[in-house]
């Protein structure tokens, strides 16, 4: 028999999107929670029972929702966030389809309750799983309430996918934690099975991230404030992870302060990490990049997560360079003291490395290596121990640093690390400072030196090329030969000359000299695979630094090496004004630093 078309029942096409936007009770968390904060709510509620499954209870002061509007608002494809199609693309709210309200009404035993400012009482409207009732008067505050019970209760085919309650109940509270990270200015609250779990006043971002996710989140960090003149700017948080107290990886991202998940913002920030993050660590961040809205879809996925760009390679070069950028600085900044045993030193200013270059070479004999370039700001160099001050009337010896409140600016920025009192087993320094002790592991932190001046070196030498005597000859998808062609100047700036012949065979000409002949082919089928997917590119410098990082490894001072104190203070010195000097070449933190009042706890003193 044929089958013939026919129109859907209305409220079966209802269910058929709360397929794609109600995938679990979060979900429908989601869409309210974000339809308060569209009405501009100072106030949010939510309770919970049995992670959602039982009931979702959202309670804003927000616009409200006027009486003749009730029934509209549970309707498919009613909003009051666009206008016409053009609005579309410039989109300013988080949510904007009209889908949310009539999915999750279809799919839950569902109350809508609103009151606008100045009138006299509220009105609700309810739906039985699609069923509506009549709008009718209630009393209530300014805002709306919702009350979403037994989701998917009578629909059996979608409940058996629902997971246990303690599992709903995290994708839940991970969901108001996002929407509560990016909007500080409002009040937000959330219970489960009525215990209260957070109660967060209005307060600033570093505060908010402190309430959410604990104390060692506000203690050692990147702030990020970059902007950029086409109207790019991105702010928020950067940790490295060997600096962090907990064990929890955040990983949070905005646009326009919308949470998202997107394949080239997440490749951006791996590359912007890469070179100080170890292999075990994951990156940790809390970012928010605000950009034109006619520069971005949203409208790609119904659970408005996922993105497209308008220029992908413009927005992955940004991001990633400003996550290179702020990483590259030693400076952490803290609004509270560290409690554990061990903290990163807080380095309040940004180090002028032209005042503290010390030239060094990688080589077997370290026992006159290092020497201090001249410089008009030191009387002595740190082999004898003795700085003068920036006015050239106090001469001020480690001893004078150490114990001086008065010490000027200038030299404060100079010795951040302190002065060395000695070695310890061969394999740390231990450096005094004002209020404690840093505590350096010497290959670490000398194969970071080395590794950031053989850089240095081989870019101001520029990259040379090698010509291959037997060009390597490899074939490509059409859509990678248009990949080759649109990028093929980038590509030979890193040292390549590539050429198209034959159609799709790409012929390697010339090498950059500091590569072997090893795995170029592969090199080049990664680079130009992670063009076609990101937009950029960070493979070819990724391979230059592991050639460059095995080069200073082999050099950097090995354990049970004996320093002298001057040796040591000039290493010291040097990790003053060398960009990653917090990080080895593989990650691992550098040194650490305990502080008097940690040191005092220890001894009990002052009880």
């Amino acid at each position: 028999m044929l089958p013939r078309i026919h129109r859907l029942e209305n409220n079966l096409v209802n269910r058929i999107a709360a397929g794609e936007v109600v995938e679990r009770p979060a979900s429908a968390l989601k869409e309210l929670v974000e339809n308060s904060i569209d009405a501009h709510a100072t106030k949010i509620i939510v309770e919970l029972i049995d992670g959602g499954i039982k009931l979702i209870k959202i309670i804003d002061n927000g616009y409200g929702i006027h009486k003749d509007d009730l029934e509209l608002a549970v309707d498919r494809h009613t909003t009051s966030k666009l206008e016409k199609e053009d609005d579309l693309y410039s989109i300013a709210t988080l949510g904007f389809r009209g889908e949310g309200l009539a999915s999750i009404a279809s799919i839950s035993d569902f109350t809508l309750s609103s009151k606008i400012k100045d009138a006299e009482y509220g009105y609700k409207i309810s739906s039985n799983y699609g069923i509506l009732s009549q709008i009718m008067p209630t009393p209530m505050n300014n805002g709306t309430v919702i009350e979403v019970r037994n989701i998917y209760h009578t629909i059996p085919a979608r409940k058996k996918f629902l997971k246990a309650e303690t599992t709903e109940y995290g994708h839940c509270k991970s969901i108001f934690e996002r929407l509560a990270l990016s909007n500080p200015q409002i009040n937000f609250e959330l219970k489960h099975n009525q215990k209260e779990i957070l109660n967060l006043k209005e307060q600033s971002l570093l505060l908010r991230i402190q309430s959410l996710f604990g104390d060692s989140y506000t203690k050692s960090f990147f702030e990020v404030l970059e902007n950029q003149a086409n109207g790019l700017s991105l702010s928020g948080y950067l940790y490295h992870p060997s600096y962090l107290e907990s064990n929890k990886t955040v990983q949070q991202f905005y646009i326009n302060g919308r949470f998202v998940r997107d394949k080239v913002i997440q490749n951006a920030i791996k590359q912007g990490f890469s070179g100080v993050l170890h292999h075990e660590h994951q990156p940790c961040y809390i970012l928010f990049l605000e950009i034109n809205p006619g520069d971005i879809d949203i409208n790609v996925h119904p659970t408005k997560n996922e993105v497209r760009f308008k220029d992908s390679g413009q927005i992955h070069g940004f991001i990633s360079g400003v996550v290179k950028k702020y990483l590259s600085n030693n400076s952490f900044a803290t609004t509270s003291e560290n409690n554990s045993l061990f903290t990163n030193s807080i380095l309040s200013k940004e180090i002028d490395r032209s005042t503290t270059k010390i030239a060094i070479s990688p080589k077997k004999d370290y026992k006159n290596q290092y020497q201090l370039v001249d410089n008009t700001k030191f009387t002595k160099n740190w082999l004898n121990r003795d700085v003068l001050s920036e006015d050239k009337k106090v001469l001020i010896t480690p001893e004078i640093f150490i114990n001086s409140k008065n010490v000027d600016n200038h030299s404060d920025q100079l010795i951040l690390l302190g002065c060395a009192i000695g070695q310890l087993n061969g394999v740390y320094i231990l450096s005094q400072v004002k209020d404690g002790l840093i505590i350096v592991d010497i290959h670490a932190a000398h194969e970071r030196i080395l590794l950031e001046q053989l850089k240095e070196d081989w870019i101001n030498n520029n990259i040379f090329s090698q010509s291959l005597l037997l060009p390597i000859s490899m074939h490509i998808s059409d859509e990678l030969q248009e990949v080759v062609i649109n990028n093929i100047e980038l590509i030979k700036k890193f040292g390549f000359e590539l050429e198209l012949q034959n159609g799709l065979e790409l012929v390697i000409k010339s090498i950059p000299a500091l590569l072997g002949k090893e795995d170029i082919e592969k090199l080049i089928l990664d680079t130009i695979n992670e063009m076609s997917k990101y937009g950029n590119t960070n493979k070819i410098v990724q391979h230059y630094e592991y050639v460059l990082s095995a080069m200073a490894c082999h050099g950097a001072i090995k354990a049970n090496h004996q320093l002298s104190v001057e040796e040591m203070n000039s290493l010291l010195r040097d990790m003053e004004g060398t960009s990653r000097a917090s990080y080895c070449n593989h990650g691992r933190p550098t040194w650490f630093k305990i502080t008097m009042n940690e040191l005092n706890g220890m001894f009990m003193r002052g009880k």
